[in-house]
């Protein structure tokens, strides 16, 4: 009998965070039974809510396709090109290296992993408007962290 290969646990890329409330969308690599990102699913997205003790929650229609949704292409096999479908100029390559699995985009331009996107949003409006966007990572060759406030089109 051959043995049943168990998925291994999903990795944190990086998250986003907002002004509006506590919950969290998480971008998690999904990995293989051998550990390695799935070519079938290698990002996947949810919400953690924080006014309900981090309940897991999938995004819905609209959070997917206006929002919090990705687009991902292949460079190679276990190398994707990401972009998150509100912010299309931010290029995020997700591999694999040395046993990790890396979320790499530029952040001031610097070559860095991406922990954290932050998004300040006013909703006191019918549509919410965000006001600006920052993201957080640590520089790939310096191990210092750095930030980027980008403003909207």
């Amino acid at each position: 009998a051959s043995p049943i290969l168990m998925r291994a646990p999903d990795k944190q890329l990086f998250i986003i965070e907002r002004t509006t409330n506590g919950n969290v969308v998480h971008y998690d690599a999904h990995l293989d039974g051998s550990g390695h990102l799935d070519p079938r699913e290698p990002v996947i997205v949810y919400w953690t809510m924080g006014s309900a003790n981090g309940k897991r929650q999938a995004l819905n229609f609209l959070e997917r396709t206006r929002a919090y949704g990705i687009h991902l292409r292949t460079k190679s096999p276990s190398h994707y090109v990401l972009t998150v479908v509100s912010q299309k100029r931010v290029e995020i390559e997700v591999y694999e290296e040395d046993g990790q699995v890396r979320a790499e985009t530029t952040i001031d331009g610097h070559r860095a992993y991406l922990q954290k996107i932050f998004a300040n949003i006013d909703s006191s409006f019918l549509l919410p408007k965000v006001n600006y966007v920052e993201l957080f990572g640590t520089d790939v060759m310096s191990g210092i962290n750095c930030s980027q406030k980008i403003l909207p089109d």
